[in-house]
């Protein structure tokens, strides 16, 4: 006869674990990449600035973890933010929740301060456990840290894709950190079919700018040379 007891409730599988890679590609310079969306750590004398907390709090806090693994002696202290798309800010309640300092374009400031206290109920993340007043710096053209070890310039760079997009620039590595304008592909990927308009605007900002770029650290993609992307551009 047939069993009238319930069968068992299946067990979600649990959450694969976020996985991040670290390569230091210049003095005090990171790189994580793991995924398909990166961050970069520049390391000062006294503190450490984290280019992008994207997509989720699990992803962010996967690379603040990975950066206090590479950086032990010296705090986070502030995460940069390239734009206001969706997976580009999605790990930013997380940085509020450890208490980092946000830097974005000016026009996102209103915006992240209604994020910061949205509810978050169904599924509380760390900033809904261990509630925090974001600190959030806005920065309209340029913003620039330095100190005798390092220095990190951002500049915006207006595209089709974002108008209040942050670049960053590493004057030292000569290292351009950029999201979404261009995801270098794999080095033996076929060309092209046309050239991206978004693209050709940020070879004309770099120029603009008159910033001396060897290397392009993609937020998607990979590390690669400003000739791919004057190539990419049809420069």
């Amino acid at each position: 006869m047939p069993s009238s007891l319930p069968s068992a409730p299946i067990a979600a599988p649990a959450p694969a674990a976020v996985r991040v890679d670290t390569q230091k590609v210049a003095e005090g310079v990171y790189y994580l990449t793991g995924g398909s969306h990166h961050s970069v750590a520049v390391e000062f004398k006294d503190y450490v600035v984290v280019i992008e907390a994207p997509q989720t709090d699990q992803r962010a806090v996967a690379v603040f973890d990975a950066v206090k693994k590479a950086i032990p002696a010296k705090p986070i202290k502030y995460v940069v933010n390239s734009h206001n798309h969706f997976d580009h800010l999605g790990g930013i309640r997380a940085a509020m929740a450890e208490g980092y300092t946000i830097v974005t374009h000016a026009s996102n400031k209103a915006y992240y301060e209604r994020i910061a206290v949205l509810p978050h109920t169904v599924s509380p993340d760390r900033l809904a456990k261990s509630p925090k007043k974001p600190a959030i710096e806005a920065v309209l053209d340029k913003r620039v840290f330095t100190d005798d070890t390092n220095t990190l310039e951002l500049y915006r760079i207006s595209t089709d894709h974002n108008d209040g997009m942050l670049v960053a620039y590493l004057p030292k590595a000569k290292i351009l950190v950029e999201a979404d304008m261009w995801n270098p592909p794999a080095a033996n990927a076929p060309p092209a079919v046309a050239v991206s308009p978004v693209t050709v605007q940020l070879m004309e900002g770099v120029k603009k700018l008159n910033l001396d770029v060897q290397q392009i650290a993609g937020l998607h993609g990979r590390l690669a040379t400003i000739q791919e992307l004057r190539t990419a551009a049809g420069m």
